[in-house]
């Protein structure tokens, strides 16, 4: 019997290597988080030699939404670059999603 794949073999960005350290000690939820940052990677615009932030909402049955703010580097020759994440307060992701700088937000006015 074959082996089943258990890894994404094509990514949408790349982890500069302190941010995996980080997501990687977030266990299960960075799981979740990484999914989150692929599927949305199309969303971070291309700013030359400027690393920029965006919010993240991570929802999981276990934890619920956890906002994270991201920092990237897109300068849009190559994948867009994870630099850097953080957990943050639910204040400070509002603050991300009135300067339209979410990548998940879509995904929350669906919700409700």
């Amino acid at each position: 019997m074959d082996a089943e794949q258990r890894y994404i073999e094509e990514t949408n960005f790349i982890f500069e290597e302190d941010a995996y350290d980080k997501v990687a000690g977030f266990k299960s939820l960075g799981y979740y988080l990484s999914v989150e940052i692929n599927d949305n990677a199309h969303k971070f615009e291309v700013k030359n030699g400027i690393i920029q932030n965006y919010g993240v909402m991570v929802t999981t049955d276990e934890d619920g939404d956890i906002p994270f703010e991201l920092e990237v580097f897109n300068n849009g020759d190559e994948l867009p670059v994870l630099v850097d994440v953080r957990q943050i307060h639910v204040d400070d992701y509002i603050e991300i999603l009135c300067k339209n700088k979410s990548i998940t937000h879509e995904k929350a006015k669906k919700k409700r």
